[in-house]
């Protein structure tokens, strides 16, 4: 009698000690739920208890690209935050994640070759995004206003990233720009508030249009010698910006270095990098904290 007794209490003793388990592990991101499709997954978030952005309930999902504006509505719907992981599907593109607000991380997998336009756009709780070597071209919007996102790799098999792909990113501290890239949409990272140093590889040719306009924390800014053409407005607003580097063998035409480029036209007067620029070509430029002359130095 005793010894059934004995096995009962540690029966009991282990049927609580592993749901207390399985419950903290739920709630502390740790682990994860495989899952096949938007309902299971709804039905799955719906029984566990409200979490926290830096606890997320993380969730394994074989998907196909329908699917995953369905994932999205899902992940809303319940309310919870969630970290999806997508490596087991055949995806070639992400797409129709946009808005997803409890979203807090992503891993893509190696399938993917392209992050499509909105693929992510208004994801506000969005943290940090795993990008594999498979992926060739980031779309337009794809990141716009994801107000979490701190940092982000982009994988130098990346050619080309859309417009206004990173704008609105206001937490977005740095970002690595590969040798791949050949062309920066326009106002790819406009107002990139918190972005303080950007350096533009070699291997691209075109700035866009008011490609980092507003990003007011940026302070410098390295130019590769590849970039024939900045658009209008490249750096406008960019109030902290005081010094801009042109790499050594830097050729911009005149007529493709675009007005209002850098933090000097829109005040007026002075000495502007365009004109400086003419005559000094590869170099360092600086510029006096809230002034409108800029000198090579």
């Amino acid at each position: 009698m005793k010894n059934k007794l004995k096995v009962l209490c540690i029966v009991a003793f282990m049927a609580v000690f592993t749901l207390s388990a399985a419950t903290c592990f739920i709630q502390s991101g740790g682990g994860g739920k495989s899952l096949n499709s938007a309902e299971a997954l709804k039905e799955y978030l719906d029984k566990q208890p409200a979490n926290s952005l830096d606890k997320p309930i993380r969730v394994s999902m074989g998907a196909n690209e329908p699917m995953l504006p369905k994932i999205a509505e899902a992940i809303n719907s319940a309310g919870k935050y969630v970290s999806l992981n997508l490596t087991g599907s055949a995806l070639t593109t992400i797409t129709g994640l946009g808005g997803c607000k409890m979203l807090v991380s992503v891993t893509i997998p190696n399938s993917v070759t392209s992050i499509g336009d909105t693929a992510f756009a208004d994801c506000t709780s969005l943290t940090s995004v795993t990008i594999p070597n498979s992926v060739t071209s980031i779309g337009q919007r794809a990141f716009l206003d994801c107000t979490s996102l701190t940092s982000i790799t982009i994988p130098n098999s990346v050619t080309s990233i859309g417009s206004v792909a990173f704008a609105g990113c206001t937490s977005l501290t740095s970002i690595t720009i590969p040798n791949s890239v050949t062309s920066i949409g326009e106002h790819a990272f406009r107002n990139c508030t918190s972005l303080t140093s950007i350096t533009i590889p070699n291997s691209v040719t075109s700035i866009g249009n008011e490609t980092f306009r507003g990003c007011t924390s940026l302070t410098s800014v390295t130019i590769g010698s590849g970039v024939t053409s900045i658009g209008t407005g490249a750096f406008y607003e960019c109030t902290s910006l005081t010094s801009v580097t042109f790499a050594t063998g830097s050729n911009i035409p005149d007529a493709y270095f675009g007005t209002h480029a850098f933090p000097e036209s829109y005040r007026g007067g002075g000495n502007t990098l365009k004109t400086a620029y003419r005559t000094g070509k590869a170099g360092t430029y600086t510029r006096a904290a809230n002034g409108d002359t800029w000198t090579k130095r």
